[in-house]
């Protein structure tokens, strides 16, 4: 009975040891994996700060990059816009020169076209008043013929010793018929005056309508263009610059997580020894058993105090 009773006694401290070891592997285990895991996180955390950085700067000179861009895009089409308006400037100029050009030919052709006129007319006035002195002159000498033939006529009845009637009657027929001559020719000069003045006027008509053909033939002088207006500066789009990241942007530091220690399983285990060496040692003595002490003097005397020594040595 004094084996048994050291058996009851000693498997609970037995269990109570070997639940403590157990329990101080799976801590040191997990303390291990917790200070695995807060390098970890903590390596991470730093990688990331470092990535947020780099992206921010990434970012800032993607938007540096993206100004400059704007600008050298505005410039450009700034310069294009101010090469075509100086362009446009020259076409204009030089469309307006080209027209003044004709504008001063067509004033030169009209000025030499009235002056053609001019001296056309003068020439057919002064033609007309020729043939006007001309048909004068013919007539006064057919009036001095006929004025010499009056007189030849009228001194023919005293040579002919005609007096009397017959000297008179022949004296009247020569000065009507003087004056019947005269008559034709003053009539045939007042007809040719006519036609002359007919003739001028003509020529005065016709010089008006070749004067009215070079004026409708004459160019307007040309106004220049209004100028093309001056090219706006082209605008500039604006770019957000990148937020510069701040404490919260990188996340909590990690923080080592609280080591698992072994001393709440040793006093576990230590507990669920006592509790198992009182039980036995200070339990009922109604039993079957028929201990009530703990009572080593029955286990064989110094070997079973050696036990019991090296079983609480273990403890």
């Amino acid at each position: 009975m004094a084996l048994e009773t050291i058996l009851g006694i000693g498997l609970p401290i037995l269990q109570g040891v070997l639940g403590g070891i157990s329990g101080q592997s799976q801590a040191d285990a997990l303390n291990e994996q917790r200070a695995l895991e807060y390098k970890y996180n903590l390596q991470s955390w730093k990688y990331g700060k470092q990535r947020i950085k780099a992206d921010y700067r990434q970012d800032v000179k993607q938007w540096r990059l993206q100004q400059q861009n704007e600008e050298t895009l505005g410039a450009w089409k700034d310069a294009t816009n101010l090469q075509d308006w100086q362009y446009s400037l020259k076409i204009q100029n030089y469309e307006h020169a080209q027209a003044m050009r004709q504008y001063r030919k067509s004033e030169q052709l009209y000025g030499q076209q009235l002056t053609f006129n001019r001296m056309a007319m003068a020439a057919a006035n002064e033609a007309e008043h020729r043939k006007l002195q001309d048909a004068t002159n013919e007539m006064a000498f057919q009036n001095q013929d006929i004025v010499i033939k009056a007189v030849q006529a009228e001194g023919a009845p005293a040579v002919m010793n005609q007096q009397g009637r017959s000297a008179q009657k022949a004296e009247q027929a020569v000065l009507a018929s003087l004056g019947r001559n005269q008559a034709i020719l003053a009539e045939s000069l007042i007809s040719a005056r006519a036609d002359t003045e007919a003739a001028l006027r003509k020529i005065a008509t016709d010089k008006f309508g070749a004067d009215l053909a070079a004026e409708a033939n004459r160019m307007l002088r040309p106004e220049r263009a209004p100028a093309p207006p001056q090219p706006l500066t082209t605008p500039r789009a604006e770019f957000l610059k990148p937020r510069q990241p701040r404490k919260f942007d990188f996340g909590p530091k990690p923080i080592k997580g609280a080591a698992a220690s072994s001393m709440g399983s040793w006093l576990g285990a230590a507990g669920d020894a006592i509790t198992g060496i009182a039980g036995a040692a200070f339990g009922s003595s109604s039993g079957k058993s028929g201990v009530g002490s703990l009572d080593l003097s029955g286990l064989g005397g110094e070997y079973g105090q050696r036990a019991f020594n090296s079983l609480s040595g273990t403890f």
